[in-house]
């Protein structure tokens, strides 16, 4: 296995464990909220975690080898390259999701379901869900334009 052949490894094991990450923060809170709010409240608390310790880091690992992929391609691919500049917007939008919306919003759902205000549980967790689908969609448009490599 080469260099490019490692790094796109890497590449694609961070996008999959972002894309899975992401299907399983859709998934969790209406089973996590079925066994009550402790759990509830505690599932939220634990995506919050997720945006620095898992979200964070698979982000990271995106990001360098995406770009350790352009720099080793010998011209093929240039950070002028359609599918390169779409990548590293979402790289960009998904690390600004994280940080300002996703681990702060998580947070403050946590709280809501502790209090038991169901006009605040609504709206916070419909709004993690509305920029969760924002973030997968973009997610898969970054990936499908990847496979297409659009130029």
């Amino acid at each position: 296995m080469d260099l490019r052949d490692f790094m796109l490894l890497l590449h694609i094991a961070g996008a999959g464990t972002w894309l899975g990450a992401n299907v399983v923060q859709m998934m969790a809170p209406p089973l996590a909220a079925a066994q009550g709010p402790e759990v509830a409240a505690g599932w939220m608390r634990m995506g919050a975690g997720f945006a620095k310790r898992l979200y964070m880091p698979v982000g990271i690992l995106v990001l360098i080898t995406g770009v350790v992929l352009v720099l080793i391609s010998d011209g093929a691919y240039t950070f002028g390259s359609l599918f390169v500049t779409i990548g590293l917007a979402v790289v960009i939008i998904g690390g600004l999701l994280g940080g300002l919306v996703f681990g702060p919003g998580a947070e403050k759902a946590g709280e809501a379901i502790e209090s038991g205000d169901q006009s605040r549980i609504a709206a916070v967790t419909g709004r993690l869900a509305r920029y969760g689908v924002l973030d997968t969609l973009l997610l898969l448009f970054a990936i499908m334009v990847m496979i297409l490599r659009w130029d």
